[in-house]
């Protein structure tokens, strides 16, 4: 990680108790200061040694810091910068967590001194669980990490970042806050409208709850619909209008798919699901131009307890490190599979002669 002696992290929360943890874990050798609302999340922060100092308010927090993360809600961006823009150093860099990066910048530019250079940053990573207490050191492994810098913004503060990103084990993608503000809204921000709206139509449906009859596929289809509302307020009406473009998108699409229904078009059905379906299988496959390439396996496994912790525990006593795990697919009483990622083709071979020799089936590289 490029040179910095100090760190200042304002909010101790999921995301930025998750930071601290991850820089501490990494080998942070620097000193992290943190600040939150919330005197009790200081306090475990301080217990878990997540943070070296606590902060009494912001300009404490920010005095003589390198790097400034303002991890905490968008609704809270105006007052922490406006707050702690004339105690910031020269040399400092701020950058953000937040999921919506035009409206940040805009705050940034308006508040912040001229010198001071601000890279917006998303980790595409998080939890229904909020709080200190849900903070992991491992969140940002793996992830993708957007940054949207200014096209003015000095290299040498865009390298900066992106070293203290990669070393929280994220892979880092560049890209303009306007660019960003439409993907989020495609992947992130409509999916979650479209669970919460799902949820409140099965439980209320002609005034009839279904919801004691659903099974894991809706679960899993509505999970994000678990997400702080307050927090969720905020990211839907600061990039409402890339949201609402997407909303009427995708009600076009919704409208075409009632038309097939509705006139039999049962080929234009099956197109549907085809597509779908081929799109769905390949995500794993997606943003391989943003990270290095991964080499994958599936392996078919017997459900009972222990299963997957043989497995895992096999590959790891080898001296490999899996990437990425996912359950394909699980039906009670029978059998499942799992998708692994390795970083290279040497470790993909090796699990492969290793879980064939350990009397594991069915096993095919992707």
């Amino acid at each position: 990680m490029k040179d910095v002696g100090k760190i200042s992290i304002i909010g101790l929360g999921l995301m930025g108790g998750s930071f601290a943890l991850a820089l501490k874990n990494k080998g942070f050798k620097g000193t992290i200061t943190g600040y939150d609302i919330s005197k009790n999340c200081v306090k475990k922060a301080l217990r878990s040694q997540a943070i070296d100092v606590a902060a009494e308010n912001l300009r404490d927090a920010v005095i003589d810091a390198e790097v400034v993360v303002i991890a905490v809600p968008l609704g809270k961006y105006e007052t922490v910068l406006g707050e702690t823009g004339k105690y910031l150093s020269s040399n400092c860099i701020v950058t953000d967590l937040g999921s919506v990066k035009m409206q940040a910048l805009e705050m940034a530019d308006r508040l912040l001194p001229k010198y001071i250079h601000f890279i917006g940053g998303h980790p595409m990573t998080g939890s229904e669980r909020g709080g200190f207490e849900a903070a992991d050191p491992f969140l940002y492994e793996n992830a993708y990490y957007f940054l949207t810098p200014e096209d003015d913004t000095p290299a040498d503060a865009i390298k900066t970042i992106e070293s203290m990103v990669k070393n929280l084990g994220a892979y880092t993608v560049c890209l303009s806050p306007s660019q960003h503000d439409l993907i989020v809204s495609r992947i992130s921000h409509l999916p979650h409208i479209l669970a919460i709206t799902l949820v409140n139509f099965i439980d209320k449906n002609m005034g009839i709850s279904h919801l004691p009859f659903v099974g894991g596929g809706f679960r899993d289809t509505t999970r994000i619909a678990s997400g702080d509302p307050n927090i969720w307020k905020d990211i839907l009406f600061t990039n409402k209008g890339e949201i609402i473009k997407s909303i009427e998108s995708f009600q076009l699409l919704l409208d075409e798919f009632k038309y097939c229904l509705e006139h039999d078009k049962d080929e234009n059905i099956i197109q549907f699901l085809r597509n779908a379906k081929s799109i769905r299988d390949g995500v794993p496959h997606h943003g391989r131009d943003y990270m290095s390439p991964l080499y994958e396996i599936t392996v078919s496994i017997e459900d009972k307890p222990g299963t997957i912790a043989e497995l895992t525990q096999l590959i790891s006593s080898n001296n490999i490190n899996i990437k990425q795990i996912e359950i394909l697919h699980s039906r009670q009483n029978k059998g499942g599979a799992l998708r692994l990622a390795f970083e290279s083709e040497k470790d993909q071979n090796s699990v492969l002669e290793i879980l064939k020799q350990n009397g594991f089936y069915n096993i095919h590289c992707l």
